[in-house]
């Protein structure tokens, strides 16, 4: 069976409107829950809105984006009231995870999270102005800026830090320090690349530069000193983050994150740091992590991006992250085959009764990118 007869517009539309971000549940769902909720949650669900829109051209599906993201700006800290670094004293335009990765000790807004809900929003904004689609206008226009008041938060000369003349990497907030992972470290990738994305389009769709040097400058600092080549596999991989736990390989999920945001900067803002050539290799991570046998109609999938252990690949069961792999089918576009390697994983997704945001996120992405090269 096709993947196309089992992943489609149909089981799109019947699993969004049971999913609990569907728009007549939408608010019900989100009181005081912050930038987590939103970021790992909602972002995805609205992700998988634009790309449903880019695949099919029907605007019902940025009609229902519209009031979503309009409700997702009522939410920030300074519309609440609500403290964004604890003992600070500030509200800012930005979600803060309200203590959620602290027990409730320390407020914090995490760049990732910023980014992670941004990014939809400027894709949408995107979009609109790409399309021509004028009766957007006037609500494109003000998401612009209320996403220029949210990113400007971690946009500090003391959130940055020059490596060379032509290298650098954003920090985390100096605020926390000792309560939050992150705080005044050099970002972990995954995490700062969500909000360059989401920075990049900003950029773009401005016209200004504003980011657009710290942005240069953290790809090739990814590209040059992170990464590392896995010749047997012609292959990238990296670690987690280079400040804790060097040796230990990026897992799937997280990896995607990164790759993904490296994308949209490259396709969607323009950027021209990676070139083919690297995302043929980024690419080739799919064909690495996934294992396909004639004896076993499912597939089984790495937990993480680079392991010798060649028996710790997992099925569906035993891998919490096996639908991960299917984050990584946007690179089809380098890479047609990887959709046949991720065959196997979508007719598993498609029998599941259970389908949850990233379910959601799959099936967009997989229309749009099938779009994109048939």
């Amino acid at each position: 069976m096709d993947t196309v007869e089992v992943v489609n517009q149909d089981l799109y539309d019947k699993w969004y409107e049971t999913s609990s971000w569907s728009i007549d549940k939408f608010s019900s769902n989100t009181p005081g829950n912050g930038g987590p909720i939103f970021a790992w949650n909602w972002s995805y669900s609205a992700n998988s809105l634009i790309d449903m829109y880019r695949a099919t051209s029907e605007e019902k599906y940025l009609n229902t984006f519209v009031p979503q993201a309009t409700y997702i700006f009522t939410q920030t800290d300074d519309q609440l009231g609500i403290e964004s670094f604890t003992g600070l004293g500030v509200s800012l335009p930005a979600w803060s995870d309200r203590g959620h990765y602290t027990a409730g000790e320390y407020n914090y807004i995490y760049p990732v999270h910023t980014g992670m809900i941004l990014l939809p929003i400027l894709r949408f904004v995107d979009t609109v102005k790409r399309d021509k689609l004028e009766q957007y206008y006037a609500i494109a226009d003000d998401f612009i800026e209320k996403a220029g008041k949210a990113l400007a938060i971690h946009n500090r000369d003391d959130m940055w830090i020059d490596l060379s003349e032509t290298e650098g990497f954003y920090l985390g907030h100096p605020h926390g320090e000792g309560k939050v992972s992150e705080a005044n470290k050099i970002g972990i990738p995954n995490r700062i690349f969500a909000y360059l994305a989401a920075a990049g389009l900003y950029d773009k769709i401005t016209g200004k530069t504003e980011y657009t040097p710290r942005i240069t400058k953290s790809l090739n600092y990814f590209k040059n000193y992170l990464l590392k080549y896995d010749k047997e596999n012609d292959a990238y991989y990296w670690s987690y983050w280079e400040y804790s736990n060097k040796e230990g390989w990026e897992d799937i999920s997280h990896a995607a994150l990164t790759v993904y945001g490296i994308y949209i900067l490259h396709k969607e803002a323009g950027f021209s740091t990676f070139t083919e050539k690297d995302f043929k290799r980024f690419s080739n991570i799919v064909h690495k992590i996934v294992k396909v046998s004639k004896l076993d109609s499912q597939p089984k999938v790495m937990q993480n991006i680079h392991q010798d252990d060649k028996s710790r690949y997992l099925s569906f069961e035993e891998n919490r992250n096996y639908f991960t792999a299917l984050h990584w089918s946007f690179l089809a576009s380098y890479d047609e085959t990887i959709l046949d390697e991720l065959q196997g994983i979508y007719k598993e997704l498609s029998i599941q009764d259970k389908p949850t945001v990233t379910s959601l996120y799959n099936i967009g992405l997989y229309l749009s990118t099938l779009n994109k090269v048939k």
